[in-house]
């Protein structure tokens, strides 16, 4: 070879070299790089078997195992590996990265306690307490007791409690293990709001409140943005998270805590339960369907209350730009006959321009410059049937106060500080958070006089401007090093999200409001199901893609129901867009837009948002076309609303979106085959468009006699029967209803009437 091309390739080696070193050294860790789960022996020194209420407790020395059946329950509730300990501990020593709110986790263990031994076991009046020690394999840190009671407080519920300290020697115990066995081939799901397939084994799924990032693994957004940002997130960053999950076996093995916690279903044979604290709280089922496992975890998860009634009105549209445009907006969608419930003006605040695009002012008052006239606006919408929706977090802006202190308006920022409400850093300032472009902090939600002010604000301010409801964002937590009242960020930080919807819940009450308003929030946790009136899925891309674009919608709202999160929806077309500088834009177009709409019409609530960069891409209150052929969707939501209405008299859980197994469960080909359908009820199944420029869909209906309600075809269902195809055009979903149903006949009605429709709507 010529030493001139010799010399290029070593210079091309030495620049790829580089650039490949710069960006090993840029590129954050990965979002949850967690310590391996301990396991090891189980040693019994005492063997039998009690009764616990309904439940039978085994200590069975022939594997050893624990295991725990109830004659009510499809399969033994709880029962663990032979021979492997069900309770394990370890110290750990976490490390903490935080990118804009999407908090990385490192973790590794200091000490493990792995060789369990049951010594004792008490039948008291209250339940069954076991009580054995734990040795680490080679004997640091001394011996830790281990105590496990069981109590059955109510039928089919079994309340476990594991407590684990150190006897001699060492440090605290901070982990605290809890193993349950699965069969091979038995599929978990829930867990929240969970993107991928619905079965969840082979995953390990942290329990983290935090943003979810921008791209979540795919490529080669991810790396680009991981590059720039720091800020990709991945398939196990979620803003919709629940312990509550089940198996196809009707199993359910629960952390009903509020500490950081985690479940390990990498292993063929179990799940684990890592939970961050040296006591944890469990919730076990004895259930013989999905359904009654949900039902009796309703006794701590709290029961759901469906969306007001006007929400079935009509699209809830996202607008912004101050009075005039809303105006001429609302015109728009108006005049392309869309029905309309209500309005959210999330920038009635005002707001400010960043790299990331349109961001608000985080100052909770009316910016009367920008929407000049407010109270006409809102008595006008009023006397046209539309109501109006806000904006509000738990954060406060300095700059945005002090903005609206220039203007004669609340400065929330200074008040909070003044009042020590706010969540403050180790050396006592307020812990100030990048937003990417402006600085914000937490009011402390553990401090019941910051929790009571900021209920105050929320009534003062964010509802008596005449709104009917808000977006209440922002709820993944404090920084773990925060210092609170209630003590660090790190305790509190998973059940943040539940503190500030006890908030939401007490400021509606104050207003007389708890049933007229619809308050919607991005953040979860277990007992979310009841304290959130509505949960919506976050600020996903405008794209098609399957980690964090259209198609991750199925599978989010299907492990969300499961979880007993029922009233969720998402943003018709997306949230976040993104200029590109060497790959197309993230920006979604009309075809984007109503393929979403489609998804989400089986949805509690229909609603638009604007998204982060509104110029950039299809707004329908911008485009008469476009909004013509959203309002045709819309009818198709207000048409559902009667089943809508059966549906919440039956259950208050009935109105989630489920896999097409939840309502046949003894189908278990339905897994996996069904993981892009939706089901609303026993007689509704959407199976959604999921790609750019098809029109058609293929798919393996839920047994049953079931008709294509678009072109009245009538269909068998059940892996038997096959798979079907039909013709699924731009504005037609292929949306099937069961033959002979209520929902059914409902729809025919609704398409002969849209049939009369003038061609221009």
């Amino acid at each position: 070879m010529p030493r001139r091309w010799q010399l290029i390739l070593a210079a091309l080696a030495v620049a790829t070299g580089a650039i490949v070193a710069a960006v090993w050294w840029r590129l954050p860790p990965p979002a949850s790089d967690l310590a391996e789960v301990p396991a090891g022996a189980l040693h019994l020194e005492v063997a039998g078997e009690w009764a616990v209420g309904g439940f039978t407790v085994l200590l069975d020395p022939d594997g050893p195992r624990l295991r725990i059946t109830h004659p009510d329950a499809a399969a033994a509730p709880w029962e663990t590996p032979p021979g492997e300990a069900f309770v394990t501990a370890a110290r750990g020593a976490p490390a903490f990265r935080d990118d804009y709110g999407l908090l990385r986790v490192a973790d590794s263990h200091l000490a493990t306690w792995t060789d369990q031994v049951v010594t004792r076991v008490e039948d008291t009046a209250d339940g069954l307490v076991l009580h054995g020690t734990l040795t680490a394999p080679d004997g640091p840190d001394g011996a830790v007791e281990w105590r496990l009671t069981a109590a059955a407080p109510a039928p089919r519920y079994l309340d476990v409690n594991v407590s684990v300290r150190v006897l001699s020697g060492g440090a605290a115990v901070d982990r605290v293990y809890v193993t349950a066995g699965l069969a091979a081939d038995e599929r978990v799901f829930g867990l929240g709001g969970q993107t991928g397939s619905y079965d969840l084994r082979g995953r390990r799924v942290p329990i983290l409140p935090r943003e979810q990032g921008i791209g979540r693994g795919a490529q080669p957004l991810s790396f680009l943005v991981d590059l720039v940002a720091g800020a990709a997130g991945g398939e196990d960053t979620a803003y919709l998270l629940s312990g509550v999950h089940l198996t196809d076996r009707f199993r359910s093995l629960v952390h009903r805590g509020q500490a950081i916690a985690s479940v390990d279903l990498t292993r063929d044979d179990r799940l684990t339960w890592e939970v961050w604290d040296a006591e944890a709280s469990f919730a076990a089922v004895a259930a013989a369907g999905p359904d009654e496992v949900l039902a009796t975890h309703a006794a701590w998860i709290g029961e759901p209350s469906p969306p007001p009634a006007w929400t079935q009105d009509g699209l809830i549209a996202g607008l912004q730009g101050g009075t005039d445009e809303v105006r001429a907006k609302v015109q728009v969608l108006r005049d392309a006959d869309v029905p309309l419930a209500a309005v959210w003006l999330q920038d009635w605040v005002g707001q400010r321009t960043t790299d990331f695009g349109q961001r608000l002012q985080w100052n909770w008052t009316l910016d009367a410059d920008r929407y000049p006239g407010w109270q006409a606006l809102v008595a006008e919408l009023e006397a046209d049937g539309v109501r109006v929706l806000t904006y509000a977090s738990p954060f406060l802006s300095p700059d945005s106060g002090a903005a609206a202190a220039a203007a004669g308006r609340r400065d929330l920022y200074a008040e909070a500080e003044a009042a020590g409400y706010l969540a403050v850093g180790t050396d006592g300032r307020p812990l100030l958070e990048d937003q990417r472009g402006f600085d914000a902090a937490l009011v402390d939600l553990t401090d019941p006089a910051a929790r009571d002010w900021l209920a105050d604000v929320l009534v003062e301010e964010v509802l008596a401007v005449g709104a009917s409801g808000f977006m209440a964002d922002f709820a993944e937590g404090p920084p773990p090093d925060a210092v609170l009242r209630g003590g660090s960020g790190l305790r509190w930080r998973a059940h943040w999200p539940v503190l500030w919807q006890e908030v939401v819940g007490e400021a509606l009450a104050r207003a007389d409001l708890a049933d007229a308003a619809l308050v919607f929030h991005r953040t979860s946790h277990s007992t979310s199901a009841g304290a959130a009136d509505a949960l919506w899925l976050g600020d996903q891309n405008q794209d098609w893609s399957a980690e964090d674009g259209l198609a991750s919608v199925p599978s989010l709202l299907q492990s969300a129901s499961a979880s007993g999160l029922t009233h969720v929806h998402g943003d018709i077309g997306g949230y976040t867009s993104l200029a590109l500088p060497v790959l197309p834009d993230v920006a979604r177009d009309d075809e984007l837009v109503l393929r979403w709409a489609e998804v989400l019409v089986l949805n509690p609530v229909f609603r638009t948002h604007e998204g982060n960069r509104p110029d950039a891409v299809a707004q329908p209150a911008e485009d008469a076309e476009l909004a013509r052929a959203l309002g045709r969707m819309t009818r198709l939501f207000v048409a559902l609303a009667p089943e809508r209405a059966r549906l919440a008299a039956r259950s208050p859980f009935a109105l989630a979106q489920h896999h097409p197994w939840w309502h046949d469960p003894h189908d278990r080909a339905l897994i996996g085959a069904g993981d892009d359908l939706l089901q609303l009820g026993p007689d509704l199944v959407l199976a959604p468009v999921l790609e750019p420029g098809v029109d058609t869909v293929e798919t393996v209906l839920p047994r049953g006699r079931w008709v294509h309600v678009h072109s009245g075809e009538t269909y068998d269902g059940g892996a038997a029967a096959g798979a079907v195809r039909v013709a699924a055009p731009l504005g037609e979903p292929a949306l099937f209803a069961r033959v002979g149903s209520a929902v059914a006949a409902e729809l025919r009605d609704h398409l002969d009437v849209e049939a009369t429709r003038a061609p221009d709507g």
